[in-house]
C-alpha cells in the first residue's frame, strides 16, 4: 500500500494538506457492508417466513382443534339426545304399565266388589224363600217330594242306574227331619219300584234341605229338595248379574 502524500497548497499563503485515502479500500468495505445487510435481509426474509409458516400451522392447527370439538361436541349431544330419548320412553313406558295395572286392580276391585255385592243380594233373597218355604207343614216336607225323587232317579243314565243295582249297595237318604216308619217305608218302596230291587236306606236329618229328599249311593246324588232349587236359582241370579 501507498502512503498518501501530503500536497502544498500555495496559492493562498496557506498551507493546505490533502490527504489520498486509496479507492480500493472504500470500495471492499461498501461491498461488505452489502454483503452483511444482504445476508441480514435474507436471515430477516427467512424468519419472517418462518414466522408465516408458524402462524399458519398455528392456525391450521387451531382449526383442527376447533373441527376435533365441534365434532366431540356434537357427538356428546346426539348421545345424550339418545339417552334421553331412551330414558323417556323407558319412563312412558313404564308409566302407562303403571297406568295399565293400576286400572286393570281398579277393575278387578270393582268387579269383585260387585260380585260380593251380587252374591249377597243372592243370598238374602234365597234366605229369605227360604224361611217362607220352612213354614210348609210337617209332612208336606217330605211327601210331596217322593215321586220327583223317583223321578229324577229315572231320568239319570243307564249306566248310572246300574251302578246303583249292586246287591251290597246301601243308600244314604237326606231329609229335612225324622221320618215317620210309614214315610220310610213309602220312600223305600218307591225307590225299589224304580231300580227293580230292594234298597236299604240310612236316613240322615239335614234341615238346610229346607223340604225334599236327596239320595246318595257311591258316587251318585239325586236332588229334589228346596236346597237344590235354591242352589239352582242363586246359580241363575248369579249368571244373570253377570251377562
Amino acid at each position: 500500500m501507498v502512503d498518501p502524500q501530503p500536497a502544498a497548497d500555495q496559492r493562498s499563503g496557506i498551507d493546505v494538506v490533502a490527504v489520498a485515502f486509496p479507492v480500493q479500500a472504500d470500495s471492499q468495505i461498501i461491498v461488505e457492508r452489502q454483503r452483511v445487510a444482504a445476508e441480514l435481509l435474507d436471515q430477516a426474509a427467512a424468519a419472517k417466513a418462518d414466522a408465516q409458516a408458524l402462524d399458519a400451522s398455528a392456525v391450521a392447527a387451531n382449526e383442527a382443534v376447533a373441527q376435533t370439538r365441534a365434532a366431540a361436541l356434537e357427538a356428546v349431544q346426539q348421545e345424550a339426545d339418545a339417552m334421553r330419548s331412551k330414558l323417556l320412553r323407558e319412563a312412558e313406558a313404564g308409566a302407562a304399565d303403571s297406568r295399565e295395572k293400576a286400572m286393570q286392580a281398579l277393575q278387578d276391585d270393582q268387579r269383585a266388589a260387585r260380585r260380593r255385592v251380587e252374591a249377597d243380594a243372592a243370598q238374602l233373597a234365597l234366605d229369605i224363600a227360604r224361611k217362607l218355604l220352612a213354614r210348609l207343614p210337617a209332612d208336606a216336607q217330605v211327601s210331596g217330594f217322593v215321586e220327583g225323587l223317583v223321578a229324577e232317579l229315572a231320568r239319570l243314565p243307564e249306566t248310572l242306574r246300574d251302578s246303583l243295582r249292586q246287591p251290597a249297595q246301601r243308600f244314604e237318604l237326606h231329609a229335612p227331619r225324622p221320618l215317620e216308619q210309614a214315610e220310610l217305608a213309602q220312600i223305600q218302596q218307591a225307590l225299589a219300584t224304580a231300580l227293580g230291587q230292594p234298597v236299604t236306606l240310612d236316613v240322615m236329618v239335614d234341615v238346610t234341605l229346607v223340604a225334599g229328599l236327596e239320595l246318595t249311593g257311591g258316587a251318585v246324588v239325586v236332588r229334589n229338595s228346596f236346597r237344590a232349587d235354591l242352589d239352582r236359582l242363586k246359580n241363575e241370579l248369579l249368571d244373570a248379574e253377570h251377562a
